[in-house]
């Protein structure tokens, strides 16, 4: 009976979300002073107002109820903090509990639209994924971005929306990039077992860090500038001198294949994606970078992990995985703090926004979709429709609220999302 009761509310819930109308999304050609004006009219934000149409859930009237949820909507995110409270209150009324939890998933319900296709990479004809976009990274700034492809570099200007070089041609394509803490050089890691230094200013070649024997799936710049980081399929991790393109030093114990990297804001700690065999568990490895020794490991991901990162105040790991799940460890203890569920296919990367409250995450051609993921309660916000044959990466810009993406048709995107 109470399983029965139970899911007669999650239908309600449901059914109650479906008629609400969400703002509509304006797009980048769009004035914002009517707009903000419209906003200022329908949604004031004073505590007392919140209180007032709070309490406004439980009144005698079904109209007086329903004008508190349109109310509370319109408010927007200043009231989610008080609706999410009611809404797991388990000795407040049923019907105000469930009102609060319509509004507050409403609130926080955003749609993902496209912007704009900023443009595509050739490809390599002779080889099996010459259109695959692989890697796309932004500058320190945000105001630049890299993508990485088969046949070469490629150089953003994000404010223009306009690619300003392409360089770094003929390397057999590439599956790792990054930039520089000064935004002047990127370093790439290449299917030929090289990493290549450059200057993103001009274009050129500054050095060829060479020793890998397999594909360079993770190269980083440490935070000063002067090293840079590389992991391999051939199971190792190395270190090499920026000026002299020269190996510094190796780390102790590998033992995986490497398929991602991420460096903490004061690169004392390294961690990284690991695997044994193709289709088989993924491992998370954090490394100290001075000793070159593991420091611990996370194990849960029933397959290969395919993007790792950093929270912005570096508290938590977020991977992702061909498992189709997408998971929160602790850096302190290495303990799995949350897995998120919901793509249906193998997801290919997972990003952090900013502020560190929304994850975005995108999958490959069974669920060609980008998707939006809200941290603390670990539920989705939002969703695409499918788009081509699936995406391979994505970076979130500095307001949070637009990304980017490369997919395996070649095409690099950015898209925005609002309530």
């Amino acid at each position: 009976m109470l399983a029965s009761k139970r899911l007669f509310a999650l239908m309600m819930i449901f059914l109650a979300v479906l008629s609400v109308s969400l703002v509509p999304c304006a797009g980048p050609g769009i004035a914002k002073d009517k707009e903000d004006k419209s906003k200022k009219e329908l949604r004031p934000t004073d505590a007392e107002e919140i209180d007032k149409r709070i309490a406004q859930l439980g009144a005698d009237s079904y109209q007086e109820r329903e004008e508190a949820v349109r109310c509370l909507i319109a408010i927007g995110p200043p009231a989610l903090a008080a609706l999410r409270r009611i809404a797991d209150d388990k000795q407040a009324d049923p019907d105000v509990r469930l009102r609060a939890a319509r509004a507050a998933f409403a609130i926080a319900m955003v749609k993902i639209e496209m912007v704009r296709r900023l443009g595509e990479h050739l490809g390599l004809p002779n080889s099996p994924n010459y259109r695959w976009v692989t890697r796309v990274t932004l500058s320190p700034d945000g105001k630049h971005a890299l993508t990485t492809g088969m046949d070469a570099l490629r150089y953003w200007d994000l404010a223009n929306q306009k690619l300003l070089r392409i360089f770094g041609e003929n390397k057999q394509g590439y599956w790792s990039v990054s930039f520089s803490r000064d935004g002047r050089y990127a370093v790439a890691g290449a299917r030929n077992h090289i990493a290549y230094l450059f200057d993103v200013h001009t274009g050129k070649l500054l050095c060829e860090m060479k020793g890998h024997a397999q594909e360079i799936w993770g190269a980083l710049f440490t935070a000063d500038g002067k090293q840079v980081v590389t992991g391999s399929w051939d199971r190792s991790i190395r270190v090499w001198d920026v000026v002299t393109g020269k190996q510094v030093r190796t780390f102790k114990g590998v033992g995986d294949s490497v398929r991602c990297l991420a460096l903490s804001p004061d690169s004392k700690l390294l961690a990284a994606g690991h695997f044994a065999v193709v289709n088989g568990p993924g491992i998370v490895r954090l490394w100290d970078v001075e000793k070159g020794t593991e420091v611990r490991s996370m194990k849960g991901h029933e397959l290969e992990i395919t993007s790792i990162s950093f929270s912005p105040d570096s508290k938590y790991l977020l991977t992702s995985s061909f498992d189709k799940t997408i998971r929160l460890w602790r850096v302190a203890d290495g303990k799995e703090e949350k897995c998120l569920r919901g793509h249906t296919g193998r997801i290919e990367c997972a990003a952090f926004t900013p502020d560190g409250r929304r994850i975005v995450s995108c999958a490959a051609e069974s669920d060609p979709t980008l998707r939006l993921w809200d941290v603390a309660s670990g539920k989705q916000l939002g969703a695409t429709e499918q788009v081509a044959e699936g995406f391979l990466s994505v970076a979130v810009l500095p307001d949070g609220q637009y990304a980017l993406t490369t997919g395996k048709d070649g095409a690099v995107r950015l898209w925005h999302w609002t309530r």
